[in-house]
């Protein structure tokens, strides 16, 4: 047995589907599984996944698998007998991240292999292409009235308060900070303050939008705004620092960064199961809006047919 501690990092996985913004499961089994599962090998891409399938924690459903970066690590200079030599060598290398994405409330995590295995931003790229390809695809195959509706994801970092505001000690002056909205996968907003920022939009009848504060100056309080967003808005804010130069925070520079045990000798499929069951009562991985809840209810019997299945 050979442990490794990896770093783990939690997300918002908010798919929704067309117009009418229908929530991830309605189109679980005829898109995000398969354009998840689809066959990958031999494909010159540069991210894909690998060992995607439905698994089972403690009762409760999720996606797993890996996403593989395919890259090639170049070697300019050696140590070699005491001396300094150049060299032009290259290896191919493979880094690659474990994903679960939890079927109630789609929160997901991403635990890095290694250094330089692929990153949030690298899965939500690649599961944006992944799935707009797929029903793009699709579509081409069907009658207008059959149609899949298109997919919107934005896959969003958890904000952690500690983290947003030791980023935040950091800076001179907050410039700006803007809170973009997005359709939302069947989550609820319980909280005044975010209440409170989504109160105008609501009234218009809008799902998407942003709210934008210019200068603030109370750096607790922006954290604390960040952090009730819990990912169902899409922060970014603009700084300046002591020298002089400027920067942009994002949801991801706000994530706190989790540790978790993983088995070097274990076999895929093991690990993904054991990094399942041990993310699953994580308060920031399992909290679940009334309607989250209620989706997922209504799917429950479908998904354990599916899961069953596997062991035939």
């Amino acid at each position: 047995m050979t442990t490794e501690t990896k770093q783990a990092f939690i997300a918002n996985f908010n798919c929704t589907f067309g117009k009418k913004h229908e929530p991830m499961l309605n189109h679980f089994f005829d898109v995000i599984l398969p354009a998840f599962t689809q066959e990958s090998k031999g494909k010159p891409k540069k991210f894909f996944f690998e060992n995607v399938k439905l698994t089972n924690a403690q009762g409760e459903f999720a996606l797993a698998g890996l996403i593989v970066k395919r890259t090639t690590l170049e070697v300019k200079s050696r140590y070699v007998d005491g001396q300094l030599i150049k060299t032009n060598e290259n290896y191919p290398s493979d880094p690659y991240s474990y994903f679960v994405i939890n079927l109630q409330n789609h929160r997901m995590v991403l635990v890095k292999n290694q250094k330089g295995s692929p990153t949030l931003s690298n899965f939500a790229t690649l599961a944006r292409d992944v799935l707009k390809n797929y029903v793009s695809v699709k579509n081409s195959e069907l009658k207008d009235e059959e149609k899949i509706p298109q997919v919107l994801l934005n896959v969003v970092a958890i904000p952690f308060q500690g983290a947003i505001l030791e980023e935040l000690k950091k800076v001179k002056k907050i410039n700006n900070v803007t809170l973009r909205f997005y359709p939302l996968n069947g989550d609820i907003m319980d909280n005044e303050t975010v209440d409170h920022l989504t109160e105008t939009l609501k009234s218009l009848g809008s799902k998407t939008g942003s709210v934008s504060f210019n200068t603030p100056t109370d750096k607790d309080n922006v954290a604390k705004v960040i952090e009730d967003t819990k990912g169902l808005m899409k922060p970014t804010i603009k700084v300046e620092y002591s020298n002089g130069t400027t920067g942009t925070l994002k949801d991801g520079s706000f994530t706190e960064v989790m540790k978790i045990q993983v088995d070097e000798t274990e076999s895929f499929g093991k690990n993904i199961d054991t990094i399942t069951g041990k993310v699953i009562n994580n308060p920031e991985f399992n909290e679940v809006s009334q309607e989250n809840r209620s989706i997922y209810n209504r799917f429950y019997d479908k998904l354990e047919k599916h899961y069953k299945k596997l062991f035939k």
